[in-house]
């Protein structure tokens, strides 16, 4: 496969445009997607998703709720199997887990997201629009200052419905028991976080929650 580099230059940002709809069939169509390979590029044969002290996370979500705190998700991304295993489990592994510890949560949980403005060059210009519709903000791996991205996810950090999920590691390595170097752009997302926070006179802590993924 050949990539043209600049023709990067030349991707327009892509601003997140939620829709409940598209997200409800995201969710309800992810049994299918779990098991079916759709596309040569998409991950295939999860057959069981088991999930390791899912109870913190649900605590978190409860307290980013009720305006405690602001959350990042900083998730290993080592397989292309990861976006399943994480609509897994802010579809289905984190509403039964609430509700078995008997923690109240508004639901549709989801996160906002952060992707390669580059993977619609491979993946096609409807992976833009299905991302742009569950709250995915497009950067530009590589440019110093993606300016259209940067202010998007430092709005959505103090004021965004949702969390938000990043990658540190960048991209994905293969390996489920190797961490790639991490990236310092998630550290610097809550500095940045604090500050605005600070900046606004509120007092919301800012939680980075590391999530680990791992296959069998």
């Amino acid at each position: 496969m050949f990539i043209d580099i600049r023709s990067l230059s030349k991707l327009n940002f892509i601003p997140p445009a939620f829709n409940p709809l598209v997200l409800r069939l995201v969710y309800w169509s992810l049994p299918i997607v779990q098991r079916i390979r759709l596309k040569s590029w998409l991950p295939a044969g999860i057959s069981k998703i088991e999930i390791v002290n899912g109870e913190t996370l649900a605590e978190l979500w409860q307290k980013f709720q009720t305006g405690q705190i602001r959350l990042i998700f900083a998730f290993r991304h080592c397989e292309v199997d990861d976006p399943i295993s994480g609509l897994y489990l802010f579809s289905r592994g984190i509403p039964k887990i609430a509700k078995k510890f008997g923690i109240s949560l508004n639901y549709p949980l989801h996160s906002h997201f952060m992707y390669d403005r580059g993977m619609t060059i491979w993946a096609g210009n409807w992976l833009g629009w299905l991302f742009s519709k569950i709250d995915g903000v497009p950067v530009h791996r590589g440019k110093t200052l993606d300016l259209p991205a940067i202010k998007t996810i430092r709005k959505l950090l103090i004021n965004g419905k949702f969390p938000l999920t990043i990658a540190p590691e960048g991209g994905i390595n293969g390996h489920s028991d190797r961490v790639s170097p991490l990236e310092p752009g998630t550290a610097q997302l809550g500095f940045w976080c604090a500050e605005d926070l600070k900046k606004a006179n509120r007092h919301e802590s800012v939680i980075i929650l590391p999530n680990n993924q791992k296959y069998s």
